[in-house]
């Protein structure tokens, strides 16, 4: 059997495809007219694709005699397979039938608007996904591709991207085309929703949906598709081709490619994984993008679906109603937000790694058991969260369907979305602590050859002490460009913030900036900020207000480079990302090591931030974001326009005020003393009033609630989640 798979494989990639494949068949074809629903008469046959003109057609008549048409009706889109059938039985389950030229045409232009897709975003994952399923068509041929579907988001992506492919393949090869195929599996726990959505898509499009009776398990009927796949006229079986929705996230995805065999044990075929390199952003934009119609449960804040047993809302979605607080002395009254929705829908989840957050796990069969029971006591299931942890199950009574959910096993095994079992490992779930890890990276050939004493490590072990901040590892590296990029890079995998001292100088052998910017893979820039700042600061004596050589060595930073001012000098710190780049003089490094441990230890507690991509021109929103920022004064908003996109034409970000600056205002409004720096910089006086995390997530959250309410319906694509760290 091996032998006949390898030989049938290489007889494809020879060119031999049509002699094996039965829908490539010449002999088969010409017999079809005697096949059950296989042609009929006045039906459109595809032509090549032309990429100035657009699709064509060219409509062929083929003859079928009345009672030949009587005697062969339309096959039904949704066969349900039983579990137990005679081999010969499968068969009648398994006809294929020709595909509506509607749907045909349909996907053609849907497969030409993706290849002519111009957005950045997705552009390039959308050629990828395409390349392999025309690899995987020009392989083991359409009617050996078969695409899972069970309706939920990745599925339903692939699903598109299928029968897109599908259609380019007739249209590149003139033969008349079959349905597409999907394959589901019945489940008594199935959310309604989406089996009525399923039904609906399958309808829509023309499909062939080979839907197993519940009780087939995923082997069981994979092998049943994989032993009925016969060469015509032969016994030979021809090798298949699964196309899943897994991603590299998914927890089933660990050793996937694109291409990749099935697992021992499960039957002969390849998996093909068009969307791996997706990501949840990706998704969502795509099919926000494409107007691409889902499961109506993804707009009641769901975000990964199993069962009604096994599935809630994202926590992470929950909408903040209408609710009186207090802030100290201050009262203060929300908005009355009852028209609002529960819980926001899953396109607009920000920290992606909360896709699984609304799944419980399941409990081991060992649980069973009273005695196991007595002796594991309850423990809630925690996940990640900006916002702190968050229990899932405490949103049980959510699904009435779940309210004798409560108890969460240490069993951290799960169903992916194409119903297989799979471990989400623990990191997850596990509740940790907010204890931050800190690593120093002292830059300097002086401190190796003992011509200079490092004190610095010393000072900065004092100052984030005092703010509660963990040292765990220092590095002394030499001022080598490589060196410093490879130690950055092994910090970062070991400490969640990175501080540099030293090698920021103008002179040639100060290049810790450089070598921040090839561990971070950013070109370097010239900044303007920081080369007007040099302009004001260094100049003041010369005449010309151009730069040196050495200043603009200086102005040039990694291109995701911010200036924090976290103090009066009005000289900040830079940040990329988690790393804080601090110049190596004592002096100065210990009073810019006391800024930023005190500011890391306020974003510890760190409050969420949004940034969210619109496909409607700024100018359409302006009264809506000028009303936004009137009533949230404690939330900064920003809006940019990208005039020139072809997708997306506005970006809106919200991030809450760490400083209650009204609360400044008041009392130190005759104050001489500047704050510096843009939106995103940071200025900490002395009496500087904090706002709690609590209040700073309320803030931000409730006035997201009421711009995303505000806002045109079907306006947003996508949460951003570019650069999504806990101190970018």
């Amino acid at each position: 059997m091996y032998l006949q798979y390898l030989l049938i494989l290489f007889t494809c990639q020879q060119g031999y495809c049509k002699a094996f494949n039965p829908f490539y068949s010449d002999l088969l074809m010409k017999k079809s007219h005697s096949i059950c629903g296989m042609l009929t008469s006045g039906y459109s046959s595809p032509t090549v694709l032309d990429n100035d003109s657009g699709p064509t057609t060219t409509t062929t008549t083929t003859t079928m005699s009345s009672a030949a048409a009587a005697a062969c009706p339309t096959i039904s889109n949704w066969r349900d397979v039983p579990k137990q059938a005679n081999g010969d039985d499968y068969q009648n389950y398994l006809v294929r039938e020709e595909w509506k030229l509607e749907q045909f045409k349909e996907s053609l232009d849907l497969y030409e608007r993706l290849m002519n897709c111009k957005d950045s975003y997705v552009s390039p994952a959308i050629q990828s996904a395409l390349n392999t399923l025309d690899h995987a068509y020009r392989l083991y041929g359409p009617s050996s591709v078969i695409c899972s579907f069970n309706g939920g988001k990745d599925a339903v992506a692939i699903l598109h991207l299928v029968r897109a492919a599908h259609a380019k393949h007739y249209n590149s090869t003139g033969e008349t085309p079959i349905r597409p195929r999907a394959v589901y599996f019945n489940n008594d726990d199935e959310f309604s929703e989406i089996t009525s959505f399923l039904q609906d898509t399958v309808i829509e499009y023309d499909l062939d949906m080979i839907a197993f009776e519940n009780g087939v398990g995923f082997a069981s009927g994979l092998e049943i598709l994989v032993k009925n796949n016969y060469v015509p006229g032969t016994n030979a079986v021809f090798p298949m081709a699964f196309v899943l929705g897994t991603r590299i996230s998914d927890p089933n995805a660990v050793g996937q490619n694109h291409f990749s065999p099935s697992s021992h044990w499960m039957p002969a075929f390849m998996r093909i994984n068009p969307v791996l390199s997706w990501n949840y952003g990706n998704i969502w934009h795509f099919l926000r993008l494409f107007k691409l119609p889902y499961c109506s449960l993804y707009d009641q804040g769901y975000t990964s679906l199993g069962t009604v047993k096994d599935t809630l809302p994202c926590p992470a979605l929950a909408i903040n109603r209408g609710v009186e607080h207090h802030d100290g002395d201050d009262e203060t009254v929300t908005a009355n937000n009852n028209n609002l929705p529960k819980f926001w829908p899953a396109y607009m989840l920000r920290d992606w790694d909360q896709e699984r957050a609304g799944r419980i796990k399941k409990k081991k069969p060992t649980d069973q058991g009273s005695s196991s029971k007595q002796s594991s006591p309850t423990r809630k299931a925690m996940v990640r969260s900006t916002s702190g942890l968050t229990a899932v199950s405490d949103l049980h009574l959510v699904s009435d369907g779940l309210k004798n959910s409560e108890e969460v096993s240490e069993n951290n095994a799960t169903e992916d979305e194409c119903g297989t079992e799979q471990s989400l490992g623990t990191d997850d779930y596990n509740n940790f602590g907010p204890t931050k890890t800190v690593g120093i990276l002292v830059v300097g050939d002086e401190i190796l050859k003992g011509m200079t004493t490092d004190t610095n490590t010393k000072t900065a072990a004092k100052a984030l002490r005092k703010e509660c901040l963990k040292l765990s590892r220092v590095v002394v590296v030499s001022d080598d460009v490589h060196e410093i990029a490879t130690e950055i890079r092994r910090l970062r995998n070991e400490v969640d913030v990175v501080i540099t001292s030293g090698g920021v100088g103008p002179t040639h052998d100060d290049v810790t900036i450089k070598g921040v910017s090839e561990a971070l893979d950013r070109d370097l820039v010239y900044n303007e900020e920081m080369a007007k700042l040099l302009q004001r600061k260094m100049n003041n004596d010369s005449l010309s207000n151009e730069l040196s050589s050495a200043q603009i060595k200086m102005a040039t930073l990694p291109s995701n480079a911010k200036l924090r001012y976290l103090s009066t000098d009005e000289w900040p710190v830079l940040q990329c990302k988690n790393i804080f780049i601090l110049p190596g003089v004592p002096a100065f490094f210990e009073k810019k090591i006391e800024n930023v441990a005190a500011y890391l230890s306020f974003q510890l507690e760190r409050s969420v931030e949004y940034k969210i991509v619109l496909s409607v021109d700024e100018p359409s929103i302006v009264d809506i974001l000028n009303n936004a920022v009137k009533n949230h004064p404690k939330v900064s908003m920003g809006s940019y326009p990208f005039v020139s996109h072809p997708d997306f034409k506005t970006v809106v970000t919200l991030e809450a005020n760490l400083v209650d600056e009204f609360h400044n205002n008041e009392e130190s409004s005759s104050s001489d003393i500047p704050v510096f720096g843009s939106r995103n910089s940071l200025f900490l006086d002395r009496d500087a009033v904090i706002l709690s995390k609590e209040t700073r997530d309320r803030n931000v959250r409730l006035a997201l609630d009421n711009l995303i309410n505000e806002l045109p319906k079907g306006s947003i694509l996508r949460v951003e989640n570019e650069d999504f760290d806990p101190f970018t």
